[in-house]
């Protein structure tokens, strides 16, 4: 009887537990966050250097699920693995990103927004799948 009970204790116990890290990540899955480099659509589209080529309007951060987000600093999407730790998420660099050769750090600031350590800008949850609401 006693070793039941100890056996149903410990197992009740690792059940229970799970990775602050992981309770933190849970926090991030299904979301997007942005950073627009213009207020407006309009103001983007007035900036456009020429009718056939497109520049950026912003940059895009989405939590996939508890291992991998999407990053686009441009044109490219690149699919990462992240990690979390206190306030700071890491997206890690890899082989094929291009882009970025170092890992991309960023702070949380509140529930809907980051800071990009490297260069402080501020990215934004996004509400809904338009980027200018």
């Amino acid at each position: 009887m006693k070793r039941s009970m100890v056996l149903f204790l410990t197992v009740s116990f690792l059940l229970g537990c799970s990775s602050s890290d992981d309770v933190r990540k849970a926090d991030y899955v299904g979301k997007t966050f942005d950073h627009r480099f213009f207020d407006t659509l309009q103001e983007c589209l007035d900036a456009q250097p020429d009718p056939n080529f497109f520049i950026n309007c912003h940059q895009q951060l989405s939590f996939i699920d508890l291992e991998t987000a999407e990053i686009s600093l441009t044109d490219i999407i690149y699919r990462v693995d992240y990690s979390v730790f206190g306030n700071r998420v890491t997206l890690r660099s890899g082989p094929n990103t291009l882009e970025f050769q170092q890992d991309i750090v960023f702070e949380r600031i509140s529930d809907s927004s980051l800071r990009r350590i490297s260069d402080n800008s501020v990215w934004y949850e996004r509400n809904g799948d338009d980027i200018w609401e």
